[in-house]
């Protein structure tokens, strides 16, 4: 294993341990385990559905492309990635529009932080990258597609919230009246 894996290797620890302890901050009871009603747990159980059957269909469409020989100017793990990414959005996607995101036990102000400054922390390392190593070297785009891949999806879920909390808003306002 050379020093790059071995970097992304940590990388990808640390991120998990930092997962973890936002996890418990986001939480108002400062658990890990967030706390959903029964509605919930049926949204997010067809959420995770949809989720499982994107990544299965983006797995699928990578076997042809690779079957049909055709070259992305994307490394291995980048393009993995991106699958992941795109199901964790349907996953996300679907549980803000059905109610079944926000837990019962998270403080939303705390979540919509967190996930600002995951996004800006994720874009300044992209553009960091960019500039220091450049966006596509070899004819291969580099590993910083990850970070703004990620950039974007916390900008998309903050997006999302923001409009979604806004909509729910503006029902009850008008089922007061």
């Amino acid at each position: 294993m050379d020093l790059k894996n071995a970097g992304l290797a940590v990388g990808l620890i640390v991120g998990i341990i930092i997962s973890i302890v936002i996890i418990r901050m986001i939480n108002k009871d400062g658990k890990f385990k967030t706390k959903y009603d029964e509605m919930q747990e049926i949204a997010r159980g067809k959420a995770y559905k949809y989720a499982f059957w994107t990544l299965v269909c983006f797995e699928v469409l990578c076997i042809i492309i690779d079957a049909l020989g055709i070259q992305l100017s994307l490394k291995g793990y980048t393009l993995q990635f991106i699958g992941v990414i795109i199901a964790v959005m349907v996953q996300v996607s679907y549980s803000i529009w059905n109610n079944a995101y926000i837990g019962l036990n998270t403080n939303p102000l705390r979540f919509a932080i967190f996930s600002v400054i995951i996004g800006i922390f994720n874009l300044l390392i992209g553009i960091g990258s960019i500039i220091r190593v450049g966006f596509i070297v070899n004819g291969t785009v580099t590993e910083t597609f990850v970070n703004l891949i990620v950039a974007v999806c916390f900008m998309i879920i903050g997006a999302e919230l923001y409009i979604k909390s806004n909509r729910d808003r503006a029902e009850l306002e008008a089922g007061e009246e």
